[in-house]
């Protein structure tokens, strides 16, 4: 949705006002939900009156989806500009090492994003689909694009054998996250030491599976 653009006020005093309430609300929703959440809550955690809030943005609901498509964008353009930057095209275990690092990295670069995320899932069923959708296109699909995109080349060089791109691409993804996600509830976060070797581990298996070398076994 997109928020008012109407109120007085200087344009400079405006914007940074605009940012706090959606940093407020980004804080809020990921501590206690959608449903919980309150405008009043907002406005506390963000310095503002509810007033102003409501000059920014047509309440609750569109906030929220306002908030969701640009920490989901936030999110994936840190992502993409991480992989361009450390991803070289000439040796596929280490550009897979930095792919997979920036993939399991962006739960520690934006901890409050993705609480959020985790109050999405448990509402899920609560929400129109087209907040879940422009969630999903702003951001969780343009870092799958992106994996995808990489390994697409990798293969166009010759150094990683994929058939099924889209199949590669799950397969990397599950890889990589599966010993950071799937542990018991409130289990302390990785260190950073032990996140790299998951990352490894992970890379070694899918290279395992879709590197050239297997073809000459």
């Amino acid at each position: 949705m997109v928020p008012r653009t109407s109120g007085a006020g200087r344009p400079g005093g405006r914007a940074k006002k605009h940012r706090a309430i959606t940093q407020g609300a980004r804080t809020v929703f990921g501590r206690e939900g959608y449903s919980r959440t309150s405008i009043e809550a907002i406005a506390a955690e963000a310095g503002v009156s509810t007033r102003t809030i409501y000059n920014h943005f047509d309440g609750k609901d569109h906030l929220f989806s306002d908030v969701v498509h640009d920490s989901a964008s936030q999110v994936a353009d840190a992502f993409i500009a991480t992989v361009h930057e450390q991803v070289t095209g000439a040796d596929p275990q280490a550009d897979l090492l930095a792919l997979g690092r920036a993939f399991v990295g962006q739960r520690t670069q934006f901890p409050e994003h993705f609480a959020m995320m985790q109050q999405i899932m448990a509402e899920v069923q609560h929400f129109p689909a087209s907040v879940i959708d422009t969630w999903q296109q702003a951001g969780p699909l343009r870092v799958q694009r992106e994996v995808a995109r990489q390994l697409e080349q990798l293969t166009e060089a010759g150094l990683l054998c994929i058939e099924d791109s889209a199949l590669g691409t799950l397969h990397f993804i599950a890889l990589v996250s599966s010993e950071i996600s799937v542990r018991p509830y409130g289990s302390p976060p990785l260190s950073p030491a032990r996140m790299r070797d998951c990352v490894t581990r992970a890379v070694d298996t899918f290279l395992h599976g879709y590197g050239t070398a297997r073809g000459t076994e």
